[in-house]
């Protein structure tokens, strides 16, 4: 069944690109123009394989849809910085795009700075991190593409005991969750988190303890203080860049005496699920979240409101289907 999802998804793509580039002919030759903008929270920290990966779906995107008369203009404003990503909505707005993209962080904050958007009918996506309130108070953005995050992180912990099943490993009795950034504001990884816990909870009484590491150094210092932990859930720039070789340095064994579940599925983490040193992932395809939004929003315009309500991106990576997806192009992931 995965295997089979992801499937779809790339023909889905195949099918969505086909579809805009026969559309988009007419309406490039009629000389036309149409101004996008991309505003994401993204960041090039060296070693944090997540953001360039998101950043060539962006890219590509925009590749294709230039010569139909699209030009996509794309800013990032750093993970931990939400004055940063509010200032670069605000220059969105005041360019008058014919359509914008946008990380709901704030979603609050942003309904203010959208408002005159809206008002004109600009075509306003989400991608990565929705608007979680109801319908007639979250920003009326016409789709959303990523993952629901607490479904996710409960996925992610379904992938967890099935692996203790499959292999008779041990229960996990102490599981450390640790997040890159700054939990304040940060729903995703909050509901990350509660998915994943309260699954454990209810199926071996784990406990889970919450961190916050910005610098990689803090899971060392957490494990030194609490040696009796035994699963780690962390993002898969930590995981790859630093914490495997810390793990291994501190004589534990990834994979046998302490399990390691990722979010987000690298080509690096994607070898580390196939060698057991990581148990199983939580692939958001960012590529997609990149890609898919701007697409829409062109079909959107040019072909009479076509647009998809929610794109739910997520695919759990396991050892069950890790092989057919190396078999593939990883510099999409």
């Amino acid at each position: 069944m995965r295997r089979r999802g992801l499937f779809l998804i790339v023909s889905a793509v195949a099918l969505l690109v086909c579809a805009v580039s026969a559309s988009g002919k007419a309406f490039a030759q009629q000389g036309k123009k149409l101004t996008f903008y991309y505003v994401d929270h993204g960041n090039a920290t060296p070693g944090y394989p997540y953001w360039p990966v998101y950043y060539k779906g962006i890219a590509d995107a925009a590749a294709l849809l230039a010569p139909l008369g699209v030009e996509v203009k794309h800013l990032s404003a750093g993970e931990q910085d939400l004055q940063t990503q509010a200032q670069m909505l605000k220059e969105a707005v005041a360019a008058n795009p014919d359509g914008l993209v946008t990380t709901m962080r704030d979603p609050q904050s942003y309904a203010s700075i959208l408002r005159p958007l809206i008002d004109k009918g600009v075509p306003i996506m989400a991608a990565n991190i929705d608007d979680p309130r109801p319908s007639g108070e979250r920003i009326p953005y016409l789709g959303y593409y990523g993952v629901d995050y607490q479904r996710s992180g409960a996925d992610l912990a379904e992938a967890v005991i099935a692996y203790i099943v499959r292999t008779g490993g041990k229960q996990p009795r102490s599981a450390l969750l640790i997040s890159p950034t700054p939990m304040d504001g940060n729903r995703g990884w909050s509901e990350w988190f509660r998915g994943f816990g309260e699954r454990l909870a209810n199926e071996y009484g784990t406990k889970s303890q919450t961190i916050t590491d910005l610098d990689g150094g803090q899971m060392v210092d957490f494990l030194q203080k609490n040696p009796n932990v035994d699963l780690i859930l962390a993002h898969e720039g930590w995981v790859g860049y630093k914490y495997l070789s810390d793990l291994k340095g501190m004589g534990k064994s990834p994979g046998k005496d302490i399990y390691i579940a990722c979010i987000s599925a690298s080509s690096q983490i994607l070898y580390y699920i196939k060698d057991g040193s990581v148990i199983a992932a939580m692939d958001d395809q960012k590529y997609l979240q990149g890609f898919l939004p701007l697409f829409d929003l062109y079909l959107h315009l040019t072909k009479g409101g076509v647009h998809p309500v929610k794109v739910i991106t997520e695919v759990i990576v396991d050892r069950t289907n890790v092989d057919s997806i190396l078999q593939g192009d990883t510099s999409y992931r």
